[in-house]
């Protein structure tokens, strides 16, 4: 595992699962923008995106991103210190309308993660 951090970045956060990285690794940081006027949430899942159905299987951790008020956007972000939080298998994300759910957000999220 490399000592260095890397960086993702999605323009267009949906609730398709994506790769963040296909291996296992640690999340260090992250930062979502939410342009909604809906509250947005980030799934996480420690899983590959194959074996990910969004609304279906459990997130590993779950974060509300604000909605934003029309003019500003909403935004949340969290730093995972120097350990990191550990994924086993994959850090595979989502941006959906509900904290468990699978619904779209109206427009896209986006999402800045640092892992490594």
């Amino acid at each position: 595992m490399p000592l260095f951090n890397l960086t993702l970045f999605d323009s267009d956060g949906d609730n398709t699962a994506q790769a963040c990285k296909t291996t296992a690794g640690k999340l260090v940081y992250v930062h979502i923008v939410n342009p909604n006027t809906a509250q947005a949430f980030l799934q996480l899942f420690d899983l590959a995106v194959a074996s990910v159905t969004v609304g279906t299987t459990a997130p590993k951790q779950t974060y509300l991103v604000p909605a934003g008020d029309g003019v500003n956007s909403g935004a949340f972000d969290h730093d995972f210190q120097t350990d990191g939080l550990d994924f086993q298998f994959a850090i595979t994300y989502a941006c959906t309308t509900t904290a468990t759910g699978n619904g779209d957000p109206t427009t896209g999220l986006t999402v800045n993660l640092v892992y490594r």
